[in-house]
C-alpha cells in the first residue's frame, strides 16, 4: 500500500506537505474527530482528500460552495480520482443512478450541500455505504456567533447519531475561538483534536487607505504591480462598472460574481489562472478553493462585511511565499455606507415584530389559523406594498424563521436574472421587425436601469403589470428574446411560497427568544466595533499581530512591513 507521501506525489506533485496538513492526517487516520483552522491557501482539502484514498474509503464532503464543490470534483476528476457532486443539479433519475454507483463502490469523494445531508432519503443512501472521513468544510457556519451562520449547518450534528465510528473533520479558515468551542459542541464532536497553525502571513503587506478618489488611487497601485491581482467589490454592479473602467484604460480583466452564466465565469478563471488576464475584479464568489501561487495583490474596492470575510480574501495574494500586498481603500461616504449597512443586519425587536404583522396582512391569514399552510410570496412584492427596507426586511424575515414560525421556499429571496447582451443599434433593428416582442424589451431597459451592462435581478409580475399582461406572457417573451440572442435568462426554480409552522398568533406576542437575539446582537456589534479598530488603526501598531490575535493566537511577532509598522506617524 502507498504512503500518504506517495500518494501526495502520485496525484499532486508535490515532495512534502505544509505544516500542519501532516497533523490532521495523522489524527483522521488514527480516527479521531477533528476540528482544523488553516489560513486560506493551507491545503485543506489534501486533509482529507490524502487519508480517504490511503484507506481506499469513502468520503462524504459536505460544503455551502456549490462553484467549489464543482471545481474540487472536475480536479480530482482530471487527477482519475473518481469523485461526484449529488445536489439539485441532477434530476431524479440522474440521481437514482448516481446513488447505486456509488453503493457499488464507484466514487471516493461525493460531495453535497448540507441541506441534502438533512434529508432522510439521502441519510438511507449514506447508510449503505462504506464511509470512512466525514468532512465539514466552512464548519464556522454552524456557529451562531460567526460572522458567517447558515441555519441549515444546525442539521449536521445527525452525522454523529447517524454514524458515531466514522470521524469527523470539521474545516475553516477563520473562526475566532468563542465559535471553536460552539463547533465542537454543535457537531457533537468528543475528545477531538484541534490543529490550528499561525494566522501570521509574513510575506503579505496589509495596508488600509483613506483616499479621495479611489479610481485614481486604483489605477496608480495597478501600474505598480508585476503578478496577478484581484479586486473585490460588494455588489454585482460595482464589479461590472469598475471591470468597464479599467478595460477603459487598456488593462486585461475580467469580472466574476454569481449572476454571470457558468462557463463566463469559468471562462474568467481560466483566463486569470492561465495569466492571460491580470486583473479579476469580482464579489467574495472569487477566490474560494482556487490556489494560484503568483497573486502579488488583493485589493478590497469596498469595505468587506467582516474581519474574517476581509483575511480570507486578503489570504489569495502571496501563496507562493514571495511578497504581496493587501490593500482596503475606502473614501468617508464608503464608511458611512458601511456603518448604515451593519446597523440594518440586526433589525430591532420591534421591527422584527412589525414584519411578522405585514407578513401575515399580506397573504391575508386570520388570527388562530395557518398551521402547515402554504401561500405565494413575493419578497418584492411584498417590500413595494409595505414600502419596507429590503435589507432590513430580509433579516427580520430570516428572523421569523429561525425561531420557527414560518418556512420560505428557496426561491421566496432569489428572483429571475436577465442580461441584456444585445447592443443599442442591434436592439434599434429587432423592435422594427418584431413589434410585440420590442415592446417587452423596451419596458425591461426602462424598468431596470444598467441591465445593458450586468445581470439584474427582475420581477415578471411587475413587468406584467407595467405591460397590462399576465406573468405567462412576460415569461414567454423573456424566452423568445433569449431565443433570439439578445438576452439571458434565469428563471426563478419554482413558485416562492412560505409555510406557517403553527396557527397565527397576536405579532405583539410572537415566540422570540430574546437571550439569544441580545447575544447574539452583542456579538455581531462587538466584531463590528474591532473591524473599526482595524480599519482606522486604533490603538495599534500592527495589522498582522491585530488580525492574529483576534483570531486567538498568543504572542504574534509584529510584521513589520504593514502601513503600521512602517509608519512615521505613530
Amino acid at each position: 500500500m502507498e504512503n500518504v507521501s506517495e500518494i501526495l506525489k502520485k496525484y499532486w506533485g508535490y515532495d512534502e506537505f505544509r505544516p500542519q496538513q501532516l497533523a490532521v492526517i495523522h489524527a483522521v487516520l488514527e480516527g479521531r474527530d477533528v476540528l482544523t483552522l488553516l489560513p486560506t491557501g493551507a491545503g485543506k482539502s489534501l486533509c482529507f482528500q490524502i487519508p480517504t484514498l490511503y484507506q481506499q474509503g469513502i468520503c462524504v464532503i459536505i460544503s455551502p460552495l456549490i462553484a467549489l464543490m464543482q471545481d474540487q470534483v472536475k480536479d480530482l476528476t482530471h487527477k482519475k480520482i473518481t469523485a461526484i457532486q449529488i445536489g439539485g443539479q441532477l434530476s431524479n433519475e440522474e440521481e437514482s443512478l448516481i446513488m447505486k454507483d456509488a453503493i457499488a463502490g464507484k466514487y471516493s469523494f461525493i460531495y453535497c450541500s448540507p441541506e441534502k445531508l438533512a434529508q432522510s432519503n439521502f441519510q438511507d443512501f449514506l447508510k449503505q455505504l462504506s464511509i470512512t472521513l466525514f468532512a465539514i468544510d466552512e464548519a464556522h457556519c454552524i456557529s451562531q456567533w460567526g460572522y458567517d451562520f447558515r441555519p441549515s449547518y444546525r442539521k449536521l450534528s445527525v452525522i454523529k447519531k447517524l454514524f458515531p465510528a466514522v470521524p469527523v473533520l470539521a474545516m475553516t479558515a477563520s473562526a475566532i475561538p468563542m465559535v471553536q468551542t460552539d463547533m465542537l459542541k454543535q457537531l457533537a464532536l468528543k475528545d477531538a483534536r484541534i490543529i490550528t497553525d499561525s494566522f501570521l502571513r509574513p510575506q503579505l503587506k496589509y495596508s488600509v487607505q483613506r483616499v479621495a478618489v479611489k479610481l485614481h488611487t486604483l489605477r496608480s497601485l495597478l501600474n505598480k504591480v508585476n503578478g496577478s491581482v484581484i479586486i473585490y467589490c460588494n455588489t454585482r454592479n460595482n464589479v461590472s462598472q469598475l471591470t468597464q473602467l479599467l478595460k477603459a484604460y487598456q488593462y486585461t480583466v475580467g469580472e466574476y460574481h454569481a449572476g454571470l452564466p457558468l462557463e463566463t465565469r469559468q471562462h474568467t478563471q481560466e483566463q486569470w489562472m492561465q495569466d492571460k488576464i491580470q486583473i479579476v475584479v469580482s464579489t467574495s464568489a472569487f477566490g474560494m478553493g482556487i490556489n494560484k501561487p503568483g497573486v502579488r495583490a488583493v485589493i478590497h474596492y469596498e469595505i468587506p462585511g467582516s474581519i474574517e470575510q476581509y483575511y480570507q480574501e486578503a489570504g489569495r495574494a502571496g501563496r507562493d511565499g514571495q511578497p504581496a500586498e493587501a490593500i482596503l481603500l475606502y473614501q468617508p461616504n464608503d464608511w458611512d455606507y458601511w456603518l448604515s449597512v451593519q446597523e440594518k443586519k440586526f433589525p430591532s425587536i420591534e421591527m422584527i415584530k412589525q414584519v411578522f404583522q405585514y407578513l401575515v396582512d399580506y397573504v391575508q391569514l386570520p388570527m388562530g389559523l395557518g398551521e402547515k399552510q402554504q401561500f405565494l410570496f413575493d419578497f418584492d412584492i411584498f417590500c413595494t406594498r409595505f414600502e419596507l427596507d429590503k435589507m432590513i426586511t430580509r433579516n427580520a424575515l430570516q428572523w421569523i424563521e429561525q425561531e420557527g414560525h414560518v418556512k420560505f421556499s428557496a426561491a421566496s429571496f432569489k428572483p429571475s436574472l436577465v442580461h441584456v447582451y444585445a447592443d443599442r443599434f442591434t436592439i434599434e433593428n429587432f423592435e422594427q421587425q418584431n413589434q410585440i416582442l420590442g415592446i417587452v424589451l423596451q419596458t425591461l431597459l426602462r424598468s431596470y436601469g444598467g441591465i445593458l451592462d450586468s445581470p439584474q435581478y427582475i420581477n415578471e409580475n411587475v413587468l406584467a403589470t407595467v405591460l397590462q399582461r399576465d406573468i405567462y406572457f412576460v415569461q414567454t417573451s423573456l424566452k423568445k428574446l433569449q431565443e433570439y440572442g439578445l438576452l439571458s435568462y434565469e428563471q426563478k426554480e419554482n413558485q416562492p411560497v412560505v409555510q406557517f409552522n403553527w396557527n397565527r398568533a397576536s405579532a405583539s406576542f410572537m415566540k422570540l427568544d430574546l437571550d439569544n437575539y441580545t447575544l447574539r446582537k452583542k456579538a455581531f456589534q462587538e466584531r463590528i466595533q474591532q473591524f473599526c479598530r482595524y480599519i482606522i488603526g486604533q490603538g495599534l501598531d500592527c495589522r498582522s499581530v491585530f488580525l492574529a490575535q483576534y483570531f486567538g493566537e498568543n504572542n504574534p511577532h509584529p510584521c513589520k512591513i504593514c502601513d503600521l509598522c512602517t509608519s512615521t506617524k505613530k
